[in-house]
């Protein structure tokens, strides 16, 4: 059958996206050298653990043992180019970042299809998935060897595959729904909450008969059984105690409060610091990037003598122990100061880290403002047109307030800007209608349709 000339026109606009997606991901790599100073965190160290032999393990404070400080999928990808390229070279971190590369061109293509399937015409879908290919998070991100592209590619493809089978009520894309959620939850236990709520809130789904309601059920359950089940069972036999992810979540909510707590896991810059790289948001030497990505200083050089004794030689469930002992007696005689420093995350995770030296970029604080502006008004233009946030919004709120809670990060936002580019195409999109006086369905290709009229998936 032949393919009418408006989709295919869509399929070209995208195809083209994703080439300059590509592009511009690549180049940003190649321009930065960046697999020479991969940033990959613990991955690194685990990775190198599994490629020699010894297990998913990792060293802290004088223990080396079984670990599951980070999540799997990462630093297993990671061993498995060490395996093909060499252990720990240049050209196994390169390959990683033309993987990031490859996943945040696949996100262009899924943020057409999550505007199109929030209700969306064609043009928002177009716009945001335009945005999204040259958005300077999104670019920079991929940069780095760690898991936060893969983290947003999935993020991406879980909130347009749930509307998507809802309204179909199919299975296959249900599947697909509960494998990348499940393994995105997997990668980031932040996300888990949400995932583990939709096996709930899909049996009260109205839309769908009860035996699909009930089925849909069932196989998320089942997902998560094969995804998360032998992880879970692994910790189990390894530290002798249930960790569904990951052994590491009061040693970052200490991180997140203490007395020298910036709300991240670095401690606050002082004023002069500040200062001299406010005088630098336009430098983009070499040198002054690598600056930037200095890790500055974390929380574990403000430790006390008496707790690096108590920590050091303890494995990571028994140093859990401990730092849940002096997170939640700080926590209660502090308990001002740790409300002041969740309002300081909530912050920092909406606005920007400003403890954090890569956010002293004058793109970045642009283009942030722009994006929280531009989807802040689209998000009032989409409750209008009776979008469908649902979804989105309960995977935001509740990732949000946990990071309010225990600590965030700069990168903790970049998997939730595909949805609020979508949002922010919606506020450009009504502003060019305003503009050039077209009323709705004038312009070819959705530029104008109603969202109640435009179809959930292009067909």
């Amino acid at each position: 059958m032949r393919m009418n000339r408006p989709r295919r026109s869509i399929l070209i606009t995208l195809g083209a996206l994703c080439v300059l997606a590509f592009c511009l991901r690549l180049g940003a790599v190649l321009w930065l050298h960046s697999w020479l100073k991969p940033d990959a965190m613990e991955h690194r160290s685990i990775a190198q653990s599994i490629f020699d032999g010894r297990g998913f393990a990792f060293a802290d404070f004088g223990y080396y043992g079984p670990s599951s400080f980070q999540s799997p999928p990462y630093p297993v990808l990671l061993a498995g180019l060490f395996e093909v390229f060499g252990r720990d070279t240049p050209q196994a971190f390169f390959a990683a970042m033309v993987i990031n590369a490859v996943a945040g061109t696949a996100t262009v293509a899924l943020t057409y299809v999550l505007a199109r399937a929030l209700r969306g015409g064609e043009a928002v879908g177009l716009l945001a998935a335009a945005a999204v290919a040259v958005w300077p998070a999104q670019v920079y991100a991929c940069t780095v060897a760690q898991a936060v592209v893969l983290i947003t590619f999935s993020v991406t493809a879980v909130m347009g595959l749930f509307y998507i089978s809802i309204r179909t009520g199919k299975l296959a894309p249900w599947i697909a729904f509960s494998l990348i959620g499940t393994l995105a939850a997997l990668t980031e236990p932040a996300f888990l909450p949400a995932i583990a709520l939709m096996g709930v809130i899909i049996l009260f789904c109205k839309q769908l008969p009860l035996g699909t309601r009930m089925r849909n059920a069932a196989v998320l359950l089942t997902a998560a059984l094969v995804v998360l089940g032998p992880w879970t069972l692994r910790n189990r036999r390894v530290h002798g105690a249930w960790v569904p992810v990951k052994s590491s979540f009061w040693v970052n909510t200490w991180k997140g409060n203490n007395d020298y707590a910036s709300g991240t896991d670095r401690i606050a810059l002082t004023p002069d610091q500040q200062a001299k790289l406010s005088g630098r948001l336009l430098s983009a030497t070499d040198e002054e990037v690598r600056e930037k990505r200095a890790d500055g200083v974390h929380a574990y050089d403000i430790l006390s003598d008496d707790q690096r004794k108590r920590l050091t030689g303890k494995s990571e469930l028994q140093r859990e122990v401990v730092f849940k002992e002096i997170t939640t007696s700080w926590i209660r005689a502090h308990p001002t100061r740790y409300v002041q420093l969740c309002w300081q995350r909530l912050r920092k995770t909406i606005w920007i880290d400003w403890d954090n030296p890569k956010s002293y970029s004058l793109v970045y604080i642009i283009s942030r403002a722009v994006l929280l502006s531009t989807a802040s008004i689209g998000l009032l233009l989409a409750l209008r047109r009776r979008w469908s946030l649902g979804f989105p919004a309960l995977v935001y709120c509740s990732t949000l307030l946990l990071y309010t809670l225990t600590i965030t990060a700069a990168r903790f936002a970049i998997p939730f800007e595909p949805v609020m580019l979508c949002l922010s195409a919606l506020t450009v999109v009504t502003a060019w209608q305003k503009i050039t006086g077209k009323p709705d369905g004038a312009t070819e290709g959705n530029w104008a349709r109603e969202p109640n009229q435009a179809r959930a998936w292009p067909t």
